[in-house]
């Protein structure tokens, strides 16, 4: 007598094995859960079938071939819940590929958690439809979520109901409501409110943060009794982000061996970063960032680190490099608060990104003709972004010198005689 796995049922049937499983545990085809699997009896898989063939009272009972699938079977019903591993499983390829990150994973877990498996996760993947959805997008938006983060949480539950179209669990998937995303840039900093971040930061060096007295929101998850200093680092971090265009991410992640430092005709540093977000360049960054290294290569040492593998910022914790970000996160956060720059001129709330911003901004404020393909490409970004997120700000009295620069008469005797 012939022993069948899970696997190879769903093979015989031409279903899926969460299909056989369903039918297992309601009780429908016998099976035995043995060394971590459903075994299936051969026998037990004809009976199965031969109840299920089709016929009528006044008619012989007709035997259909089991490739034309005709015979008839109760319907399954699939909860929503049974397919998020499944498709976990295709994102979790997709990073080993190098299609997603694997931050975008986590962070798509952790919506998974927080918003979409509370409500979707219990509901069969057939009763899904516009009205459920837009219920989901009115609990959302009473939960105060934003345009941006209601539509990457139903990112996320359209993936599943794909997944359930095109494994034939669903025959096509329901409309999505339609939800308006109004993006406005983060909020740079003027050249005075930078140089306040800067003294602010310097003058809080190696004191501690009051959490008893301080402000429950910027307490750091998990951490509150732990005490927090302020490092002497974080001056230079803030003059580092803003004189090399990189992101929060990259201060995570960035280390010694990523930097160089180049003299020749100009001073500066070439950073050989990590992919990010597809892009894989070397930064060039401002000559400010060079001194900046230096001091911060100094102290390093002094501590016993500053080896090529050792990292830039709070290089003592290596092992939880998220944990070393919400660090810096939870201390600029301090600096902002007191030096009131924690909302920008548009109600904008600013974050540890306001320095990206600001970087990329001077560079289109104060560079002399500044090329915005260039400066995109070295920012690890696109024009669009510039255009879209940091241009946004910009207004013509702002660089009313280049706006009444005229080109020279040399430039136009070429231009209509080549």
């Amino acid at each position: 007598m012939k022993t069948l796995t899970l696997g190879e049922t769903a093979e015989f049937l031409k279903v899926l094995p969460h299909q056989i499983q369903y039918l297992i545990e309601h009780g429908e085809l016998p099976a035995a859960h043995l060394g971590g699997q459903w075994l299936i009896l051969e026998d037990d898989l004809l009976d199965y079938l031969r109840s299920n063939y089709a016929h009528t009272p006044s008619s012989p009972i007709q035997v259909y071939p089991r490739h034309e699938s005709q015979f008839e079977r109760k319907p399954i019903r699939v909860l929503f819940k049974e397919l998020v591993p499944n498709v976990l499983k295709n994102e979790e390829s997709k990073v080993r590929r190098g299609e997603i990150s694997r931050k975008l994973l986590e962070i798509t877990n952790t919506r998974l958690k927080k918003w979409v498996m509370p409500i979707f996760g219990e509901c069969p993947v057939d009763e899904i439809d516009y009205i459920f959805l837009e219920k989901f997008v009115g609990l959302l938006t009473d939960n105060e979520l934003q345009g941006v983060a209601i539509n990457q949480n139903l990112v996320i539950v359209k993936k599943v109901l794909t997944y359930a179209q095109l494994t034939n669990l669903i025959p096509s998937v329901p409309s999505f409501p339609r939800v308006k995303v109004t993006r406005s840039p983060r909020g740079g900093f003027t050249i005075a409110e930078y140089r306040k971040l800067l003294k602010t930061a310097w003058h809080l060096r190696d004191k501690p943060y009051p959490m008893q007295t301080g402000d429950k929101l910027m307490r750091m998850e998990g951490y509150h009794d732990q005490p927090l200093t302020m490092s002497k680092d974080l001056a230079r971090m803030i003059g580092f982000m803003v004189n090399s265009f990189v992101r929060p991410s990259d201060i995570k992640l960035i280390q010694h061996k990523h930097v160089e430092i180049i003299s020749n005709d100009y001073r500066y540093l070439r950073l050989t970063l990590p992919e990010t977000k597809k892009h894989d360049r070397p930064i060039v960054t401002m000559p400010a960032a060079v001194s900046i290294y230096k001091r911060l290569l100094d102290d390093a040492k002094k501590q016993g680190f500053g080896r090529p593998n050792d990292y830039l910022f709070f290089p003592g914790v290596i092992k939880n490099r998220e944990y070393a970000l919400r660090q810096i996160e939870f201390l600029f956060n301090w600096v902002l608060t007191l030096s009131k720059l924690k909302v920008g001129a548009k109600g904008q709330n600013r974050t540890l990104y306001s320095l990206r911003h600001t970087a990329i901004t001077f560079r289109l404020l104060y560079g002399q003709g500044v090329d915005v393909l260039t400066l995109a490409r070295n920012a690890r970004t696109s024009v669009e972004m510039v255009e879209r997120f940091y241009a946004s700000t910009l207004n013509g009295e702002m660089n009313v010198g280049l706006l009444h620069s005229k080109r020279s008469r040399k430039f136009f005797t070429s231009a209509y005689t080549d």
